[in-house]
């Protein structure tokens, strides 16, 4: 039998896994969907790829997965199927037949991530969103992001990693903007900087709170030196919200 390629729509909570990648030893998106998709299609082993390797503890709505697989069964019996054997805090949403040279990362054109932060305390919404000590007024953050939309080097913006990443990133979207507990950051790219979203929302806070926060934003970006940004904010109140491929709009 042929095989056939696959997209999954796979949203999670990341409160438990220690990111997407696989590794060995430890709990993670990619090794329990891949453990699951073996039993659902009575493989010995499924290799799934992810459009965004999540952190540890950051969440995703839209993380898009593809492989290959023989199977007979059609896409639409997968999520049915899945959700019988994967752990409650993950789910696939969406399951589709794609052109077989799809693949969930590298086909990707842009992702869109939100950072939410709550404007007080909250023993339930903080397992999703950030509740700062001190939140900026809307007004300041809304233009500490001006200076982030286009083509730009985010070197200022990347924690230091092993795995070496081109640093022009084209940014389509980057905003902040009101949301029922609180505020929140969305921002589009074509790619992100290892940790990129979570320190331009750190620097996004303390540009919010000076005379001109969009000229704080922007000698940083400029500077491309890490020691110019913020700490980064902590990786719960980050979620992959959507993977966008060739057809695909963002606007």
């Amino acid at each position: 039998m042929t095989e056939k390629t696959f997209r999954l729509t796979v949203a999670y909570d990341g409160t438990a896994f220690h990111g997407w990648q696989k590794q060995p030893g430890v709990r993670t998106v990619q090794g329990e969907l891949e453990g699951a998709l073996a039993v659902v299609l009575a493989s010995s082993e499924v290799t799934v790829s992810g459009a965004g390797r999540t952190d540890t503890g950051v969440h995703a709505r839209g993380q898009v997965a593809s492989f290959r697989h023989d199977t007979h069964l059609p896409a639409g019996a997968l999520p049915p199927l899945l959700r019988r054997v994967l752990p409650p805090d993950m789910r696939v949403t969406e399951a589709r037949e794609a052109e077989p040279t799809f693949h969930a990362r590298h086909s990707a054109r842009a992702r869109r991530y939100c950072y939410r932060l709550l404007t007080e305390r909250d023993v339930l919404a903080e397992r999703y969103a950030w509740a700062p000590p001190v939140l900026p007024p809307l007004a300041g953050l809304m233009a500490s992001a001006g200076p982030l939309t286009g083509e730009h080097d985010c070197t200022a913006f990347q924690t230091a990693s092993r795995t070496p990443a081109d640093p022009i990133c084209r940014v389509h979207v980057a905003r902040w903007q009101a949301w029922a507990d609180g505020v929140e950051f969305e921002v589009v790219a074509d790619h992100f900087l290892y940790h990129m979203v979570r320190n331009l929302v750190g620097t996004s806070i303390v540009a919010a709170a000076m005379p001109d926060p969009a000229a704080h934003m922007r000698d940083v970006l400029e500077s491309r030196d890490r020691r110019r940004r913020a700490s980064p904010a902590p990786p719960h109140g980050l979620s992959l919200e959507q993977v966008y491929y060739e057809g695909e709009s963002w606007s």
